[in-house]
């Protein structure tokens, strides 16, 4: 059979197609740097201010009388993870306050929370929960949690675009070249990336899209292209990561059925 494609194929110099859009690991890269964007904000926005707070005043926080939660309320995940969220009624001697407080933290607890209102004696207006105080730690343990995530996903998208850069370097050494058709055999599957074997026994990893269907040739083997000594590149079953024209992949795929 390869026999009858190789007859088939042109003699002209064929330009290769990168499997993988070129938007493909920018578009990653872009959701990654907007998943670490919006965690660095919710921690430093959100988190950071209440936990520096809670931390300053946590030895001499004492119990406010004139002072009530609105709108408390914490749920939870897992009962492991907890949000607590209310706003802070007080009055202080400067007239009447009112504070959102967000308290996240880690913690097995199940069942109902019973929240008091504290306030720090030295600077009026700062205020928080016994339940944020009490596992102060816990919100600083789970903030830096957050942030790892926020650290893995900025730079999580890295290391898949210089693989892609690099692939598409090796492609570019083939293409345009007068490339002859070769079968390859499949060495395994991981994830996105296969490796293909050559007929001198060599392997190349290729990193496909997630349903890509290769050109079967029968016994476990596919059709690639390679110019002597060097890479070996599997084509698919349409043939589009060729350019080959219409006359050409039909020529091709009359050759395998022959």
């Amino acid at each position: 059979m390869i026999d009858r494609i190789r007859a088939a194929w042109p003699v002209r110099p064929v330009a290769l197609r990168t499997p993988l859009g070129s938007w493909r690991p920018w578009g990653l890269v872009v959701v990654c740097l907007a998943v670490a964007g919006g965690v660095f904000g919710f921690v430093g926005y959100a988190l950071a201010p209440g936990i520096i707070d809670d931390f300053q005043m946590r030895d001499r926080a004492r119990p406010v009388a004139m002072a009530r939660l609105e709108n408390g309320r914490c749920s939870s995940r897992l009962a492991l993870l907890h949000s607590c969220e209310a706003t802070v009624v007080a009055t202080t001697k400067e007239g009447p306050v009112r504070r959102p407080l967000l308290q996240v933290f880690a913690d097995f607890h199940m069942g109902n929370w019973s929240a008091t209102v504290m306030a720090d004696p030295q600077r009026a207006g700062v205020f928080s929960t016994d339940i944020g105080l009490d596992r102060i730690w816990h919100r600083i343990g789970t903030a830096l949690f957050f942030l790892a995530i926020g650290v893995v996903a900025l730079f999580a998208p890295w290391g898949g675009l210089r693989r892609a850069a690099a692939e598409k370097r090796r492609l570019a050494s083939l293409s345009g070249e007068a490339l002859a058709p070769v079968p390859l055999g499949i060495r395994g599957w991981e994830g996105q990336v296969v490796t293909v074997v050559d007929p001198r026994g060599g392997d190349h990893r290729w990193t496909m899209p997630p349903k890509a269907s290769l050109f079967a040739l029968g016994d476990g083997y596919v059709l690639g292209v390679a110019k002597p000594g060097g890479e070996a590149f599997p084509l698919d079953e349409k043939l589009r990561w060729a350019r080959l024209t219409t006359h050409e992949r039909a020529a091709i795929r009359q050759a395998r059925a022959a």
